[in-house]
C-alpha cells in the first residue's frame, strides 16, 4: 500500500492526514511527485544519507514501478567526503540563496520571464480551486518547485480516491493544464542553469530527471484524456 501524505500545502486550514493508498498506474504517479518534491526541498538526514548511498534513484524506481509509460530514473551518488552541512549548503547555495545576487538556479517558477506576481497569482488559483492554500508550517512561495510537485501528488491523489470516472477526468484535465501551463516550460531553463551553476552531478541529476518526468508525464497525461 502507498502511504500518503501532504507537505508543504494544507487543506481548509488543516493538513491532510496520511491515508493508505492501493497501488496502481495513478497511486504510482502519486508516490513519483511525492520523492520528486523531496529532491528540491531543503534536505534532511534522509536525504543526505539516501544520497550519499545513490539511493533515490531505487526509490523513485520503486514508486513507479506501476507507471502507466516507460521511464528510466537513472542514479546519481554524492561523494562519500561530502558532510551533511555542505550537502544542505552546496542546495542552498545554487537553489535558494546564492551569493549576493540571489540563486543561479532558483526553484520559483515565476523568476522564468514574465512577471512573476502574475505568475504567483495564476498558481495560487489552481490551489484555491482544489481548496488548498500553502502551508505556514512549511512557507515556501506557491511557485516554488517542491510546492508545485506537492500539487500534482495532490491532484494525483484525489483521482486515485475518486469513485465516479466524472470527477477522474477533471482531476486528469486539472494536472494536464497545470503541467502544461506552470511546469513544462521553465523546467529546460531550471536545467540550463543548474549546468551554468558548476555544481556536483547529483543535483543536475534532479533537476534533469524532475524535468524529465514532468514532460513524460505531461504527454501520457494528455494520452489519456485523447483516449
Amino acid at each position: 500500500m502507498f502511504v500518503y501524505s501532504l507537505a508543504g500545502l494544507q487543506v481548509d486550514g488543516e493538513a491532510l492526514q496520511e491515508t493508505e493508498l492501493p497501488d496502481n498506474e495513478v497511486t504510482a504517479r502519486t508516490g513519483v511527485y511525492q520523492l520528486l518534491a523531496r529532491l528540491v526541498s531543503v534536505p534532511d538526514e534522509d536525504a543526505y544519507t539516501a544520497a550519499l548511498a545513490g539511493e533515490w534513484g531505487d526509490r523513485l524506481t520503486d514508486a513507479g514501478k506501476l507507471l502507466g509509460f516507460s521511464f528510466t530514473f537513472g542514479s546519481e551518488v554524492v561523494p562519500s567526503s561530502v558532510s551533511q552541512q555542505d550537502f544542505e549548503a552546496e542546495f542552498l547555495r545554487v537553489f535558494e540563496v546564492g551569493a549576493g545576487s540571489g540563486p543561479p538556479a532558483s526553484l520559483f517558477g515565476g523568476s522564468y520571464g514574465g512577471d512573476r506576481m502574475q505568475r504567483l497569482e495564476e498558481v495560487v488559483r489552481f490551489y484555491e480551486y482544489f481548496g488548498l492554500t500553502t502551508s505556514a508550517e512549511d512557507p515556501r512561495p506557491a511557485d516554488h518547485l517542491a510546492t508545485e510537485l506537492e500539487f500534482l501528488k495532490y491532484l494525483t491523489y484525489k483521482e486515485a480516491v475518486s469513485t465516479s470516472p466524472r470527477l477522474q477526468t477533471s482531476y486528469r484535465r486539472a494536472q494536464h493544464d497545470f503541467l502544461e501551463r506552470q511546469l513544462v516550460g521553465w523546467l529546460p531553463r531550471l536545467a540550463e542553469r543548474t549546468q551554468g551553476a558548476d555544481t556536483w552531478p547529483y543535483w543536475q541529476w534532479v533537476v534533469d530527471t524532475i524535468g524529465r518526468f514532468v514532460t513524460a508525464d505531461e504527454q501520457y497525461v494528455s494520452g489519456v484524456l485523447v483516449g
